[in-house]
């Protein structure tokens, strides 16, 4: 059977929004974050970029709300689940990994693959031949386990797969920075303890 992964990974550029989300900027702001990636040559990002994310995003909302109601905050912080502290993205270089179980349940939700991909894998006719059962879906952490049980976590194998090559990641979505901020205040504190023997 199996194993789900115990760690969550949040990558990020050193210069941008650690923990952000682009959304939660001013439109005209987004794009300026947007062109500084564009124009650093690390990563290709498409004029309908912000489009798409945000119709991503209100699905997403969406979602939630009905898979846990209210949540702190209304946009998520997004993680991928499994170690990916690998520094492959070079817009991305530097890695947040924390335990799974340091996100309480209630402020959590996944999809599979990533949402950007699996939204579009289940309603474009495009993708029809590629479309999985768990695509155009946003998970609880009881139901994305059900499916990495029957399915797996996504593996480099699969890019050569053709229904299966976009299923990269599994996405973690958080609804609360909370819990995020706890565990990076338990480490400092863990380093001056250290720091102190």
């Amino acid at each position: 059977m199996p194993v789900m992964p115990d760690m969550v990974t949040h990558n990020y550029d050193p210069g941008g929004l650690f923990l952000g989300n682009v959304c939660d900027l001013e439109p005209a702001e987004a794009e300026r974050v947007l062109d500084r990636i564009r124009s650093s040559g690390r990563r290709q990002i498409k004029p309908t970029y912000m489009r798409r994310r945000l119709e991503t995003e209100a699905w997403l909302i969406a979602e939630r709300r009905r898979l846990l109601g209210d949540t702190p905050r209304e946009r998520p912080i997004y993680f991928f689940l499994g170690n990916f502290a690998d520094g492959k993205d070079p817009s991305r270089p530097c890695s947040l990994v924390m335990p799974l179980r340091a996100l309480p349940e209630d402020v959590i939700t996944f999809t599979y693959p990533d949402s950007m991909a699996s939204l579009p894998l289940a309603t474009l006719d495009e993708h029809r031949d590629e479309c999985q059962s768990y695509h155009g879906q946003v998970f609880s952490l009881s139901e994305i386990k059900e499916v990495i049980a029957e399915f797996g976590v996504p593996a480099a194998t699969w890019a050569d797969d053709h229904r299966r090559r976009f299923d990269r990641y599994v996405e973690v979505q958080v609804w609360d920075e909370r819990p995020i901020a706890n565990f990076l205040s338990s480490l400092r504190c863990s380093e001056q303890s250290a720091g102190g023997i």
